[in-house]
């Protein structure tokens, strides 16, 4: 799914290149033929001038259709009163999905909630009381799920993740049928919820083992916040394990989906982000194939700005009004663009001494150093969100600066060493 979102943005600006194209290749010296020049009036995608007149829309309008192509991802989460699932549903997501989504009912125990811009559904189930009975619980998640699969690929539900709270005394039946009967309809991830200390739970954990559930894996032990026991705090344990073992279940059609929502494992989203750039860096490189004159490099801003909107949409970055971070204002509202630019200009001076033009290699290691600075700055941001201190937007655009030279650099530096050892 990565490579097809970069083969997309590579595509989608690859058409409004073509013009530009063709006035540096007459500017170079190169013929171009009627049949050329008539394809280039003729080409439908972005312009290199209208992308330099309103980045902040064309990036937005990338971002837009970056986020179609994410797919969507349903999560069915179940358990007793009192397992935490809430609790668990907002610490793994990147917005707290059980507080401000909008729950549609789907059948008379299960709703359906869902956020404006994260592509994941969680159907959740009220807390199963002891007294109900189990043929009648196990029905409806048969006829949710039955019910969810009409839509397609993208309404169905993928996976179950059924919570046990671990302080309670013993496995009940009542679990393990729910559990079976689940797993027969989808991948089930048993979840013991509100772990403290490994006592109990491994007690618990031993015993799932022995009823030979058919379950992905092994129970995942959490605690999904924060505890304090006699003044002593215990931390969260556990997500990042759901996170990787979920992301593994999924279908690849909707990983990127789950990848964009999940808060908890910004690896996975970075992972995501180096194959697209790598993706974008292969297409630079061809559009770098003839090469461009130094004040043309502006040629590469759709594709560059087309691969941020589809790194923002795999962190899920809020570029919106709404958001208390707002990365792409902060950087175009200090000149941003303008001075990553300037800098470019002068990094080529010094790759190419005298000539200053952008070749295949250039344009690759241009536009691979830009992404993966990128992916840092976003990295960067939600690692200090997390901890609960955000990114100020006075200190994008430096760190942005600081770490797009390290990454131009590193290239060269490696080439420079390869030369020494072959002298």
């Amino acid at each position: 799914m990565a490579e097809q979102g970069a083969r997309d943005v590579a595509d989608a600006t690859t058409r409004g290149l073509q013009g530009m194209s063709q006035r540096v290749g007459r500017r170079a010296g190169r013929s171009v033929t009627k049949h050329e020049n008539a394809a280039a009036d003729k080409s439908e995608g972005p312009k290199v001038e209208d992308v330099a007149m309103d980045v902040a829309a064309y990036l937005t309008t990338r971002q837009r259709k970056a986020d179609e192509q994410l797919g969507h991802a349903n999560i069915l989460i179940s358990g007793q009163t009192g397992a935490g699932k809430s609790t668990l549903i907002n610490a793994v997501f990147r917005v707290p999905l059980a507080e401000e989504g909008t729950g549609k009912p789907v059948t008379k125990d299960i709703q359906r909630y869902d956020v404006p811009g994260v592509p994941v559904s969680i159907y959740d189930t009220r807390g199963i009381e002891l007294g109900d009975t189990k043929k009648r619980v196990i029905r409806d998640y048969r006829k949710a799920i039955a019910g969810s699969r009409k839509g397609g690929p993208d309404s169905g539900i993928h996976v179950a993740w059924y919570c046990i709270n671990s302080e309670q005394a013993r496995v009940q039946d009542y679990d393990t049928d729910v559990v079976r009967a689940l797993a027969d309809e989808v991948p089930v991830i048993l979840v013991l919820t509100q772990c403290i200390d490994d006592g109990r739970p491994r007690e618990l954990e031993a015993a799932i083992e022995a009823e030979d559930l058919p379950i992905e894996g092994g129970p995942i032990l959490t605690l999904a916040r924060e505890r304090r026991i006699a003044g002593q705090p215990i931390p969260p344990r556990g997500l990042e394990e759901l996170v990787e073992r979920t992301n593994d279940i999924l279908p690849e059609a909707v990983k990127r989906a789950f990848i964009n929502a999940q808060g908890v494992v910004i690896r996975l989203k970075a992972n995501q982000a180096h194959t697209v750039v790598g993706a974008c860096a292969a297409a630079a490189a061809a559009i770098g194939a003839t090469p461009i004159p130094a004040p043309d490099a502006a040629v590469l801003a759709p594709l560059q700005v087309g691969m941020l909107a589809s790194i923002n949409a795999i962190f899920g970055m809020d570029t919106g009004s709404g958001s208390s971070v707002k990365l792409i204002r902060g950087l175009l509202g200090q000149g941003g663009m303008a001075v990553v630019g300037k800098q470019i200009a002068a990094n080529l001076l010094n790759v190419i001494p005298g000539v200053a033009v952008i070749n295949a290699t250039v344009a690759a290691a241009l536009t691979a150093a830009l992404g993966e600075a990128y992916i840092q700055l976003c990295t960067e941001i939600l690692r200090r969100q997390a901890e609960g201190k955000p990114m100020p937007a006075e200190d994008m655009l430096p760190f942005l600066l600081d770490a797009y030279q390290k990454a131009f650099q590193k290239p060269r530096n490696m080439s420079r060493a390869k030369r020494g050892r072959a002298n």
